[in-house]
């Protein structure tokens, strides 16, 4: 089915820029049946509309298709009528609910105070300062004969002779010489002021019985350049009795105004009493409770004229029942391809054109040929080879399916080996190996913005040698939880759980007899929240700013908690405070690579200077596929777990009390060699 667009004119071009007062005294002065009716003619209706799409405030912010619908209606937008129409009859009109509602708006200006009184809007870019400052000089000569003889003045041959006084001002000679006859000298004899005197007047005013001096004052005056705000159209208001004057406001203007607490700006506030509907609605601001009941009449008003005068809808019948529109417009040129069947079924083209809105033109399909079915016998029948219709199918592009959880596995085992025979320089023959098992799990929600990490490493290693057989050199097995949450690029809220502890016993060689650790005894958990910040790729710092950390000894009956820092009454050391942890991996030389992991934690309520440090270091060397060479460096210091201090003579010192004197140290592990290594 083929529809023809609707294109309609009218014969009075009303202009767009009807605004609201246009639009309420349009339907003021329009004729009336009864008290709430309203007529209108098709120029009025449309002028009408035009004036209502022209509002601004009278439509929702959120848009509605009712708008665009008018403005189609009126500005003659090509669309099938039908669409039109059915859109703005469908609307109910009397479904929209008024109330009445203030609107405030807001207006800030800056200001600026020009003294304590006075002020100016501060909205215009000044080219200079509205300030004038203008200096006076003021002279004050003082008769040193008039003053009282106690009074300490310097002489006139001390002030020739030109010494510096105390206060830089200018000091002159001057008066009648008492005793000279026709000799008087004026201001303008001698200035003295830290220069050489004149010898010659020296001589002259050595019996001179009083000089002249003169003070100078500087007075210092600003003044508002009025004329130059006023060239500027800046007007300039005082502060009287909490009055401004002049006022921002016009005298009948219904605004009001009010200072910010700091009365560095001004905030001018307008209400309007306006109409809003209710409820979901196309529209914002009403001008008026008749505006739905005039709306809807000039829309039906222009609805009839536009159908009556622009367009006929006929439908073409079949004999099946079927119904095919067809539009009578004024004028098209085109024809349309319709199918036209008979009570057999059988179909014919035929063309349809418009010439005129009452003119219709049907054209029969050249060269058509009516074929009827019949039977034949099958090997008389011909086949027609077809090519069938190939068209592209739309395909919905695949959803990706997220992957939550990763899991990495890596194991290494490191073995050394020394035999020595009849070997004069002395030695031992030994077998050193060394276990290190890694598992990671981590899950990722990137729509969420979360990862949660977990992982554990078990680290064992034992030595055997000739004379002391197999003993352990390494034990360390640790659980690392931690869970970040993004807060802004490269930065994190973390929250983490990590336990250090051992498996097997650990003995304090040579003496294996006393057991000085096994599982869970010492335990060691640090619990803390924070933030993580991720620098490079490669690096991470993670501050718990509140971490708790609990050291403990389950079984003290064979265990000597006092060797890790716990005190010999207590099972448990807990430590309430902060802990910086350092992830850091590097590529030195190419196959080269080292890592770090740095602890730092401090005790807020017990010696926060004391800082707790747990750094370890490997250098790892690939050699080929399998095989590594693995450097390790552990380092320890914790103020709380202190060893007994020894002499010269490897005699332990002994304190006052007859106790053995200790203190903390810094504790060393290093491990060097070849390496297998498996990763999954």
């Amino acid at each position: 089915m083929r529809r023809i667009l609707l294109v309609f004119t009218l014969s009075t071009i009303i202009s767009a820029v009807y605004a609201q007062e246009n639009a309420e005294a349009l339907i003021g002065g329009m004729d009336t049946i009864g008290n709430d009716s309203v007529v209108f003619t098709p120029e009025t209706a449309s002028a009408y509309m035009t004036g209502l799409l022209n509002m601004e405030n009278l439509w929702s912010p959120e848009g509605d298709t009712m708008r665009l619908s008018l403005a189609r209606l009126v500005n003659h937008f090509e669309e099938p009528f039908d669409s039109v129409e059915n859109r703005l009859i469908r609307f109910n009109y009397d479904s929209i609910r008024l109330k009445n509602m203030s609107i405030i708006h807001n207006d800030t200006l800056p200001l600026r105070w020009l003294n304590d009184s006075t002020l100016i809007v501060d909205t215009t870019e000044l080219e200079k300062d509205p300030f004038i400052v203008q200096k006076t000089i003021v002279k004050k000569a003082i008769d040193t004969t008039s003053l009282p003889f106690q009074y300490d003045l310097p002489s006139a041959e001390k002030l020739l002779q030109g010494k510096p006084q105390e206060q830089d001002s200018l000091v002159m000679a001057k008066d009648t010489v008492t005793g000279l006859q026709d000799t008087t000298l004026t201001s303008d004899d001698l200035y003295i002021q830290k220069r050489e005197p004149d010898k010659q007047k020296l001589e002259s005013l050595k019996n001179r019985k009083g000089i002249m001096i003169v003070e100078l004052d500087t007075i210092i005056e600003v003044f508002l350049d009025t004329l130059f705000l006023q060239s500027q159209n800046i007007e300039i208001h005082r502060l009287i009795d909490d009055r401004i004057v002049p006022s921002f406001l016009p005298p009948d203007s219904h605004k009001a105004f009010r200072f910010l607490p700091d009365s560095s700006k001004i905030v001018v506030s307008d209400t309007m009493e306006v109409i809003v509907p209710e409820g979901k609605s196309p529209f914002y601001i009403i001008p008026s409770e008749k505006m739905p009941d005039s709306l809807r009449l000039a829309v039906e008003t222009l609805l009839a004229y536009t159908n009556q005068r622009d367009s006929i809808l006929l439908y073409f019948n079949d004999i099946q029942g079927g119904k095919i529109p067809f539009w009578l417009t004024s004028g098209k040129d085109e024809l349309y391809r319709y199918w036209v069947k008979n009570y057999k079924n059988d179909s014919i083209t035929i063309w349809v054109g418009n010439p005129s809105k009452l003119d219709i033109t049907l054209l029969l399909e050249q060269d058509v040929h009516v074929n009827r079915l019949t039977k034949d016998v099958l090997d008389e029948l011909p086949i027609t080879d077809l090519r069938p219709v190939r068209t592209l199918a739309e395909v919905e592009p695949l959803k990706e399916i997220p992957v939550y959880w990763e899991y990495n596995f890596s194991s290494s085992f490191s073995v050394n080996q020394t035999y020595l025979s009849n070997w004069s320089k002395g030695g031992e023959s030994s077998l050193s190996n060394m276990l290190d098992i890694n598992g990671t799990a981590i899950h990722t929600n990137k729509a969420e913005k979360t990862e949660w990490t977990n992982n554990f490493r078990l680290k064992y290693g034992s030595t055997i040698t000739e004379e002391y057989g197999l003993r352990t050199n390494t034990d360390m097995f640790n659980l690392n939880s931690q869970f970040n949450k993004v807060i802004k690029e490269k930065i994190d809220f973390s929250a983490l759980f990590y336990m250090k502890n051992q498996i097997a016993r650990g003995y304090k060689y040579p003496n294996d007899s006393v057991v000085v650790s096994k599982f869970l005894n010492p335990g060691t958990f640090t619990i803390g929240a924070g933030l993580e910040y991720k620098p490079f790729k490669k690096t991470t710092l993670n501050f718990s700013v509140l971490s708790y950390k609990n050291t403990f000894v389950l079984d003290t009956a064979n265990i000597d908690q006092t060797r890790h820092g716990i005190e010999k009454d207590k099972r448990t050391r807990q430590e309430m405070g902060g802990q910086l942890l350092v992830k850091n991996s590097i590529s030195i030389l190419d196959g080269l690579d080292m890592s770090n992991t740095l602890r730092l934690f401090t005790n807020y309520l017990n010696k926060p200077q004391n800082v707790d440090v747990d750094w370890e270091i490997n250098l790892e060397r690939k050699i080929n596929w399998y095989f590594t060479i693995l450097l390790n460096f552990h380092f320890i210091y914790d103020d709380d777990i202190r060893f007994p201090v020894y002499d010269e003579k490897d005699t332990p010192v002994l304190l006052p009390d007859g106790s053995t004197k200790k203190e903390p140290k810094l504790q060393f592990k290093q491990f060097m060699g070849l390496t297998l290594s498996f990763k999954f």
